[in-house]
């Protein structure tokens, strides 16, 4: 078991394994962990790649914050104090889901200590994500698209939660996120033990700095990008289309949400030729 202490003193866990150039892994959720990543990926990735396997503050196996500091800057603090302690001049920065909102503003804040960002069905704006899976819930349940009020996230989130648990009722929630549903009951096992920090969810999703458009950072990124998007993923949509770094490579591969399950070589073979490059 490895951890360190943070500035603000708690202990987040962590694991280090691979061998060439060091990387982290930034978990989605928001309030998911790491684990499931690292079952199915180190296999596939740590010839290439010294991962780092984060839970952020609150996630899995990190302690919770009793002053519940969960805010953007913090989890971005906590990424390079990791750094620091692990003593990497720079590494490349994988983003999963909501992991990609930490992954460019890592980048942005320490554009010298990043070497390259790989977002794998990645939103930078979690408005657009949602709306997205509100009109793919309606149109499933037959309701009617109706105006959303993005300007009121407590109005905002309401909505998406009231499609949100009637789709998970239907038990078609999932199609969004797996081509083959069989993959979800594996997870579930890998995912067992997880105990995050409820309030680590609810201060994301109530927040307005989480809810920014960070695709207006997009052009700002000078380091190069690798987008992988699945086809079939509507649980962040496609949302990827609306990047626009100046030096960034696109796949599009036959999955859903996570294409370290679906897609395995192409999600390997497409991350070796980023960082080999």
């Amino acid at each position: 078991m490895m951890e360190y202490i943070t500035s603000d003193g708690l202990k987040l866990y962590y694991e280090k394994s691979g061998t060439g150039q060091p990387c982290i892994y930034l978990h989605g959720g928001p309030g998911y962990w790491s684990k499931s990543f690292q079952y199915f990926s180190e296999d596939l990735l740590e010839k290439d790649l010294e991962l780092v396997y984060l839970d952020q503050r609150g996630c899995g196996r990190s302690e919770h914050s009793p002053a519940q500091n969960y805010s953007l800057n913090r989890l971005i603090d906590d990424m390079e104090e990791l750094r620091i302690f692990l003593g990497f001049d720079n590494w490349y920065v994988i983003g999963h889901s909501f992991g990609g909102i930490l992954a460019v503003n890592y980048a942005y804040r320490f554009p010298e200590r990043t070497k390259g960002i790989i977002l794998t069905n990645a939103t930078l704006n979690m408005l657009d994500s949602f709306e997205h899976q509100i009109h793919k819930g309606s149109e499933q349940l037959g309701i009617n698209k109706e105006a959303l009020q993005r300007n009121n996230i407590d109005e905002f989130m309401k909505k998406f939660n009231s499609i949100l648990s009637m789709l998970i009722e239907k038990e078609t929630y999932f199609n969004f996120q797996f081509v083959q549903l069989e993959n979800k009951k594996f997870l579930d096992k890998i995912d067992a033990g997880l105990n995050s920090d409820p309030k680590f969810q609810q201060y994301v999703f109530s927040s307005k700095e989480f809810f920014q458009d960070f695709t207006l950072l997009t052009p700002k990124i000078k380091v190069p990008v690798l987008i992988i998007a699945g086809e079939f993923d509507d649980a962040v949509g496609p949302v990827y289309q609306n990047f626009k770094f100046e030096n960034s490579t696109i796949r599009v591969l036959k999955s859903g949400h996570h294409p370290y399950i679906e897609d395995r070589e192409n999600f390997r073979d497409v991350i070796s030729e980023f960082v080999q490059v």
